[in-house]
């Protein structure tokens, strides 16, 4: 075999490949290792550099003035071995100043050639005490201190290498600025070609439902790349490296460039390069428009880079050398975070993960004592989620585990997740004031002293309306569905579904709202209300002349990438991945599964100002996110800042309502933990749910449970103040108390 061999001129070597050595000595490196490498600049004899004094005691110890352990490379290579022999390369190793001799193929033999030398006069004594000096003192340094050292758990260590692979990863290319991606509601693909990818894949998913393919040869990615190329708005194309080694093209061969020229240069397309980025110097990536240098094929490396594509965290990486005129050193294209909600852990804010423990503690006792089957908790710190756990099961008697992805009735807390950010993203777009009366959007429907509502007093619930009215009593003959109302088949004039095999008539919505301006409007003092946000919904079709549903899915969910928020998820969504609420014996007489827990939000069909969105703990998160990031997610901006602003602070003295959302009382507390700032805003659900941010802390809380199934009355979880001793926790860590 024959010996590497680095052709540069010394000038080269000592501009180019020396500086981060020279630079590392410099800050006090322990040791070196040097390369079973033929360096003609420094030694123009053939002899390696581990065994040559030129390069050793000449150059490195002499002209660089290193002080520190030398040790050479695996003395077992066959290129060295085979050459001057199983111990004599010990013997030349040492001679040419290495302290540590790793990997000798016989250990005895190489220790019996050195004592050989040193009884024969070659070696003295003296340079074989001086050597092991030199060893037992960079040990000595080491020695722990009196009262010991700082031990690192293996999620801290874990951390720091992703912090690691997060700063080294360099954007090479972003034409259009298309990293990071903004809006989300795009086909996407994943194209892996070589190694082992199924990281990248699974933290991809984590951001958008991606289709998958992977090529295990660049051969089967030219056969398979023709037919998905035209399929999609973003290709993420990866490169998985199986060597580092410039053999074939680092592996990859010269087809590679074939299959790299396939991408419609027309769409977004995204190289990422997990191996050595000097690959990149033989690829022609003219048609990608982001190409992104990974260094490895690490399952580390894989997700922070998905989540660099995404957003969730900046793009902070320069080349440490030269690639090509395109890629030259300290080149890497650099931008911020954009707001979306990064997967991290405890650790990278010094928490300890121990203390956040306690939440699950608290989770699994509330199980135990029966106040909810199961929940979901997602907890973020300054936009990074720390902690993201579900638990139990979807029913008490039941074996399905709560997953992640499984969707909750949010009840309530579709005030915010529909109905206000409705508003607040007609408001942004001048098409909505808090400021105007019911009169000023909806005439012709709003009669009698309702015309006169104002909206901000409305949703801030102090406009007088009543708390709620239970619609559905009046639709009951004799304790039975009044037939005239009430279809168990879907027909015309039937097509409004209130559950499984319950239709209710379709004009019957006109009725709701008539009803509700019957009601007396007694004093403007703080009364919680339901009803103004049947209002709020009729707002929100008419200045937007679209449906409600539709309109918050095209305008805000789906390009915010939220993939699990939506009303009437049966329509999109397999019932098992819905959990169910209440047994409801009163009004549908059924096991809820899919169908919004509040009878008037179902007598609309579903779809409701006050109620009837569904949806997983992660994507409320990423919704609260949003508001806290100042109504932007992912580098778009959905909100106006200024919106944002006036729909979260408190609406009027001595009521603590925002616009929509709840807030601390003024002496602390209330839906909220105690010590949560005033700044802080969210809202809680009638089915066991809660959101809560406080921008103050950079805290984002979100609770889901189904405390009502089987049964309503069931108020364990609120007697327990599980949500907000879950609060406690969070705070204490963030204090470290």
């Amino acid at each position: 075999m024959h010996l590497p061999t680095i052709t540069e001129s010394l000038t080269s070597i000592e501009a180019i490949d020396l500086p981060p050595f020279t630079e590392g000595l410099a800050a006090g490196s322990s040791s070196v290792m040097i390369g079973h490498l033929n360096v003609p600049a420094l030694d123009d004899s053939g002899t390696p550099a581990s065994l040559s004094k030129k390069v050793i005691h000449d150059y490195l110890q002499g002209k660089l003035n290193y002080k520190g352990l030398v040790i050479s490379d695996a003395l077992n290579m066959k290129a060295v071995a085979d050459r001057y022999g199983k111990s004599e390369v010990a013997v030349k190793a040492f001679e040419a100043g290495c302290d540590i001799l790793l990997f000798p193929e016989d250990v005895g033999a190489a220790i019996l050639a050195i004592r050989n030398k040193v009884e024969n006069g070659s070696i003295s004594v003296a340079e074989i005490d001086a050597r092991c000096l030199k060893i037992l003192k960079a040990k000595e340094q080491f020695l722990p201190e009196k009262g010991g050292v700082k031990s690192y758990s293996a999620a801290e260590v874990d951390i720091a290498k992703s912090q690691v692979y997060e700063r080294a990863i360099a954007v090479l290319k972003n034409k259009d600025s298309i990293l990071p991606l903004a809006r989300l509601d795009r086909s996407v693909a994943r194209v892996s070609i070589g190694g082992s990818s199924a990281q990248f894949k699974e933290a991809i998913q984590l951001f958008v439902n991606a289709d998958d393919y992977h090529f295990e040869t660049v051969e089967e990615a030219r056969a398979g790349m023709s037919k998905i190329v035209h399929k999609y708005d973003v290709i993420i194309t990866g490169l998985h490296s199986n060597t580092v080694r410039l053999k074939d093209n680092f592996g990859f061969g010269e087809e590679i460039n074939h299959v790299l020229k396939m991408v419609d240069p027309s769409k977004d397309n995204i190289l990422v390069l997990f191996g050595n980025p000097l690959a990149l110097k033989g690829m022609d990536v003219s048609h990608f428009k982001g190409v992104i240098a990974a260094y490895e094929n690490h399952g580390r490396c894989q997700n922070r880079v998905a989540q660099l594509i995404f957003g969730a965290i900046p793009a902070l990486g320069k080349l440490p050398f030269t690639i090509s005129k395109d890629h030259p050193r300290e080149s890497g294209i650099t931008f911020p975070w954009s707001g979306r909600l990064k997967y991290s852990a405890p650790e990278e804010f010094g928490i300890s993960a121990k203390k956040l423990d306690e939440i699950d503690s608290i989770a699994l006792n509330g199980i135990r004592k029966g106040a909810y089957p199961g929940c979901q908790i997602v907890v973020a710190l300054h936009g990074k989620i720390i902690y993201r756990k579900s638990f139990g099961t979807h029913e008490y008697k039941g074996d399905v585990a709560v997953k992640h992805t499984d969707l909750y009735d949010i009840a309530s807390v579709s005030k915010i997740a529909a109905s206000t950010i409705g508003v607040m993203k007609l408001a942004s777009e001048g098409k909505f004031s808090l400021s105007k009366n019911l009169n000023d959007y909806l005439p012709g429907l709003v009669i009698g002293k309702y015309k006169n509502i104002n909206i901000r007093e409305m949703m801030a619930h102090q406009a007088g309306l009543p708390a709620w009215i239970a619609f559905y009593k009046k639709t009951f003959s004799d304790g039975k569905y009044n037939e005239r109302i009430y279809s168990t088949t879907k027909k015309p004039g039937f097509e409004t579904k209130v559950a499984e095999n319950v239709y209710i008539l379709d004009s019957y919505a006109d009725s709701i709202y008539q009803q509700i301006m019957e009601a007396p409007l007694g004093e403007k003092t703080y009364v919680y209300s339901d009803l103004g946000y049947y209002f709020i919904k009729k707002i929100i079709e008419k200045q937007s002349h679209m449906a409600f549903d539709s309109f918050l899915y095209d305008q805000i969910y789906k390009p915010m990438g939220l993939r699990s928020i939506r009303f009437n998820p049966l329509n999109y969504f397999l019932s098992n991945q819905i959990v169910p609420t209440e047994n409801d014996q009163t009004y549908r007489r059924q096991l809820l599964r899919g169908y919004v827990h509040d009878p008037g939000a179902a007598m609309l069909g579903g779809v409701a100002g006050h109620a009837g969105v569904f949806s997983n703990a992660t994507d409320l998160a990423s919704l609260m996110q949003m508001f806290m990031n100042k109504g932007v997610y992912g580098n778009y901006r959905y909100l106006s800042e200024d919106v944002v602003k006036e729909f979260t602070r408190a609406q009027f003295s001595g009521n603590r309502r925002g616009a929509g959302f709840d807030r601390p009382k003024a002496s602390g507390g209330g839906t909220c933990y105690e010590t949560a700032t005033q700044s802080s805003y969210g809202h809680s659900g009638f089915t066991g749910t809660l959101v809560w941010a406080d921008p103050e802390r950079g805290i984002n809380y979100v609770f889901l449970s189904n405390r009502v199934c089987p049964d309503q009355e069931n108020w364990k979880l609120r007697d327990m103040n599980i949500r907000t001793e879950i609060q406690r926790v969070i705070y204490e860590a963030l204090t470290g108390k």
